[in-house]
């Protein structure tokens, strides 16, 4: 067994220094409070789904299943969850690695290891929410280990197939990860214009790999049409994400080249630049070029300005910096054009980033004794504290099995309190934008919540006001936000501290 791995490890050392810096950097990740948004919706879910909860139909969140899975297998946890993450971004690395092994072959082998350092501090940093357990951070290792069988000098069908899969596994964390296969036709249409390729062999390919990256979203709505829940989950990856496309309005975004139409024309524009001077790039610069347009038209298909979205292009931002260093003048010229598309494209629809040096800082000072735990925690938010206060009320005052109801946009009371939501929709943003308020209040009334939470205003559910009234007195008032607990018979009994 050693002898495997010493086998493995000789010329590899630098590698496995690597990986060691990337868990260093991960560890205060481990360590942080429940904080994120998302994630609540994440650790939410997978204590739903460990409690029989089924996914889509009775608890909703637009996304494929798989990265509730990860949580579920994390039992709702936010520092397992974090542990799996971190564990996954470590494999990510290492399959980076033998992706630009493939791409680049034995040239640019003096700048690999600068990469592989590149590639794992744009994923592990909080720059773009590399600390974060998204789902981007997940679908990086299927989608780069399918780019390491396809980019690969003979690839025979099967090879095309197990490829496509892999793609098609990753757009069960999220659906933009299936975008990535079509940079693999267009590179494929290059050779058959070269006559490399035979035009039936280019038809071959692309079905073949269409095929199997479809495959496992297939399966799933098959498995979810067999349990009942087919609709649901159907209208949650499809229907629902087409209107969140159409919901966000910040920067102006949605009219001209920036509306989604427009941002398909550029990039088809870009695409067809690469084609037409191909003869003048090497086969990595094409294939980078085109990874590069199409992941940044995946980034900015909602045209939101989450920075977690970016992370879908770590790997090929970091391969375009080894051909900007390293190509020759076309290849230069090419990432240079490219690197101007996305320093406009993340102006203009205005990415936030967030601070490192203010993070490591923070955990440092907690870590020797510098600062208390309640400072450290507030340093990610004016609401984090705010948020344990509240969790710890209810988490007093209720059973396990006792359901809450959370109105606002705080679904980390559900994770930090493990107490399932009486609804199917654990935000009011959820609630708003299906137009479910008359489903969510039937909800609360049918399921008998132990507490309701309200961080907004009651006359923007009909009916809670009323319903809260009738069956709930204010137990306590943490800043502005209200917590009301359900009255037993006509009788309201306090909590005893």
């Amino acid at each position: 067994m050693w002898a495997r791995w010493e086998k493995w490890l000789r010329g590899r050392e630098w590698l496995v220094l690597i990986l060691i810096g990337v868990v260093v950097i991960r560890i205060p990740t481990l360590f942080e409070p429940y904080w994120y948004g998302d994630e609540g919706i994440y650790l939410t879910v997978g204590q739903a789904m460990r409690q029989g909860v089924k996914l889509y139909r009775q608890i909703h969140d637009n996304k494929p299943p798989l990265l509730y899975l990860v949580s579920a297998l994390a039992g709702g946890s936010l520092f397992w969850f974090r542990f799996l993450a971190g564990a996954w971004n470590v494999a990510t690395v290492v399959v980076f690695a033998g992706t630009f092994d493939i791409i680049f072959g034995k040239e640019n082998r003096s700048w690999k290891y600068g990469a592989i350092i590149t590639f794992g501090l744009i994923t592990n940093l909080p720059l773009l929410e590399g600390n974060i357990a998204n789902a981007e951070n997940f679908f990086l290792l299927p989608v780069l280990a399918a780019f390491a069988i396809l980019g690969k000098e003979r690839i025979t069908s099967a090879g095309i197939w197990w490829a496509g899969i892999l793609i098609g596994l990753g757009a069960l964390f999220k659906v933009p990860a299936l975008l990535e296969a079509g940079v693999w036709p267009i590179y494929w249409l290059i050779e058959t214009l070269n006559k490399k390729l035979g035009w039936g062999d280019w038809w071959k390919r692309c079905i073949i790999l269409g095929l199997a990256a479809l495959l496992p979203l297939i399966l799933t709505v098959g498995y979810y049409q067999f349990t009942g829940s087919g609709t649901n989950y159907l209208s949650a990856i499809v229907g629902q994400n087409i209107s969140y496309l159409s919901t966000w309005k910040e920067g102006g975004a949605g009219g001209g080249i920036f509306g989604v139409k427009g941002r398909a024309a550029v990039a088809v524009v870009l695409i067809a630049g690469i084609v037409v001077v191909n003869k003048r790039l090497k086969k990595q610069a094409i294939i980078v070029g085109t990874w590069w347009i199409v992941t940044l038209f995946a980034a900015l298909l909602s045209g939101r300005p989450y920075p977690h979205y970016l992370l879908q292009m770590a790997g090929v931002l970091t391969c375009g910096a080894v051909i900007l260093a390293s190509g020759k003048r076309w290849e230069r010229g090419l990432v240079a054009i490219l690197i101007v598309v996305f320093a406009g494209a993340i102006t203009f629809f205005r990415f936030w980033v967030y601070p490192v040096a203010g993070y490591y800082l923070n955990f440092a000072k907690w870590v020797i004794g510098r600062q208390t735990k309640q400072e450290y925690f507030a340093w990610f938010g004016p609401g984090v504290l705010r948020n344990y206060r509240i969790s710890g009320i209810i988490a007093a005052g209720s059973k396990p099995s006792d359901r809450i109801f959370v109105w606002g946009d705080e679904p980390m009371i559900y994770a930090l309190t493990r107490r399932l939501p009486a609804t199917k929709y654990m935000a009011k943003y959820h609630v708003e934008s299906f137009a479910a308020q008359d489903r969510t209040i039937e909800e609360v009334e049918s399921n008998n919540p132990r507490y309701i939470v309200t961080f907004s205003d009651m006359r923007e559910l009909p009916g809670l006001a009323q319903l809260i009234l009738s069956k709930y007195l204010l137990e306590e008032k943490v800043d502005d936000v209200r917590i009301y607990r359900q009255m037993v018979g006509l009788t309201y009994i306090p909590i005893m501290r």
